[in-house]
């Protein structure tokens, strides 16, 4: 029991729900401690103020402590800040979830274009997994070309027979077809007819293609009323789907990206080797500043956009290093940096190499193999394995003289026998049995622990055959073996 924390009789809580959701620029703001202004982390040998190094975010320095909770390296766990991007940028990983919306709702108007009537858009209402919701409306929407809000209904007055003109609130617009090229999302518009005659109205050229920014975008999904997020299975408290365009960037603390310091023969010839996502961040703010730059000089739309470009290609790689149709962002050496995706995904990431596969003792793995020489229930292990796997037991008053007799056979066991490889002694002292030469360190105490054969444990005996122990496994589960 951890003595830093007394007992307490209240009855502890139960979890009843675990609420997931994004982070809206004004969370990231009054979450960040400090904003971040420079790429530079250091000044004159110390953590430079606004850098990316700054002591209010944590510190990985066992000298320094943190600025913010004044905890030490040990005890802090870092601190977030933020960034205020020049302009809005995509989220690499909402990227096709915007596009769905984008979809599903009016370019000029945001709302809903599925008709109130239709049939697929009622099935939609139906569903309540909001996900399957959103693609059903995504399926009702995605072949409109014309805002139907604008279109007007007759409807009988009370006192006259004449129609009244009733209006659902639609603009009427016409919808461009969305799409998405590497980055960039792309509007294109198709021909018009004329109400008049059947001559086509085409739009001019420039206009029936357009490469939409993140910032007009953003325009578009800000104005989607609460209860249209509803309909498209976004929670408007937890997820608006303005939030899934990036307008301020939340800085990892030092902690989660430490860097190495390699000292050399002099203190001047000192050498720091920064983290990957310390390098990307770094980029971002260096581009940040660069687009802010220009558009203060009041630089041409052209140069802006290219400048906005850089700018969204370093946002991705930061997230996402292995974009398709991207090149990838690298070091000076033209290493690849390691982007927070990779950290996360695959066999070395931080889910299947850190949380669900561990070191641990007392577990092997090998082949296991029937044999001709043995029953249908029973498998072949090696030699090497059912010598090595042991089993640790604490001794008590009931098993102390069976585990003085394994003590007493040792690592080398006589045939059809098994023995003991190590004591552990309460303090912690291991002893190794092959070792152990006088009789009385073979000695056990009360508390002491010894690791015998595993065989032993699981069915009690082993049958040998040329090459294997095998183990009966009838009553055995498969983790035993």
């Amino acid at each position: 029991m951890d003595l830093r924390f007394p007992f307490s009789p209240a009855e502890v809580a139960k979890v009843r729900m675990v609420q997931f959701g994004i982070l809206s620029p004004d969370e990231i703001r009054q979450m960040s401690v400090v904003h971040i202004e420079h790429s530079e982390t250091t000044e004159r040998g110390k953590p430079k103020v606004g850098g990316l190094s700054d002591t209010r975010l944590g510190t990985i320095d066992r000298k320094m402590k943190c600025e913010t909770c004044t905890a030490n390296m040990a005890e802090c766990p870092g601190h977030f800040g933020h960034l205020e991007l020049a302009k809005p940028m995509f989220h690499i990983g909402f990227i096709k979830t915007v596009l769905s919306i984008m979809r599903c709702v009016c370019f000029n108007c945001s709302k809903v274009l599925a008709d109130e009537e239709d049939h697929k858009f009622k099935q939609a209402l139906k569903i309540k997994n909001p996900k399957n919701r959103l693609r059903k409306i995504l399926d009702a929407c995605k072949n409109k070309t014309k805002c139907e809000g604008g279109d007007e209904i007759d409807v009988q007055g009370q006192d006259t027979e004449e129609p009244i003109k009733k209006s659902r609130g639609g603009c009427g617009a016409q919808q461009p077809k969305l799409s998405i090229d590497g980055m960039k999302m792309i509007a294109e518009y198709k021909a018009q007819r004329k109400k008049n005659d059947d001559q086509e109205q085409l739009p001019e050229p420039v206009e029936r293609k357009q490469t939409l920014t993140a910032e007009r975008v953003l325009s578009v999904l800000k104005r989607i009323s609460d209860e249209d997020c509803q309909l498209l299975g976004l929670n408007p408290k937890y997820a608006r789907p303005d939030w899934m365009i990036l307008q301020v960037l939340p800085i990892p603390p030092p902690p989660v990206r430490p860097s190495v310091m390699m000292d050399t023969s002099s203190r001047s010839e000192a050498s720091i080797f920064y983290d990957d996502l310390t390098h990307a961040l770094a980029m971002i703010i260096r581009h940040n500043e660069n687009l802010r730059r220009q558009e203060r000089n009041g630089s041409p739309a052209h140069i802006i956009s290219e400048f906005a470009q850089l700018l969204q290609f370093h946002v991705a790689t930061y997230f996402d290093n292995e974009l398709p149709g991207l090149p990838r962002a690298t070091q000076r050496s033209g290493r690849p940096i390691k982007s927070i995706c990779s950290r996360l995904k695959a066999k070395e990431g931080r889910i299947r190499g850190n949380l669900m596969g561990k070191r641990v003792d007392f577990s092997a793995r090998t082949v296991i193999t029937p044999d001709p020489n043995i029953n249908i229930d029973q498998l072949g292990v090696p030699w090497s394995i059912a010598l090595n796997l042991t089993y640790p037991e604490t001794v008590t008053p009931y098993n102390i003289e069976r585990l003085k007799e394994l003590v007493e056979y040792g690592p080398h066991p006589p045939p059809g026998k098994t023995g003991a490889k190590y004591i552990i002694r309460d303090d912690g002292q291991r002893l190794d049995l092959r070792y152990l030469k006088k009789s009385s360190d073979h000695h056990l105490e009360l508390g002491y622990k010894a690791h015998f054969f595993s065989q032993n444990i699981l069915i009690g005996h082993c049958f040998v055959v040329p090459c294997v122990v095998t183990i009966p496994i009838y009553g055995c589960r498969w983790s035993d073996i």
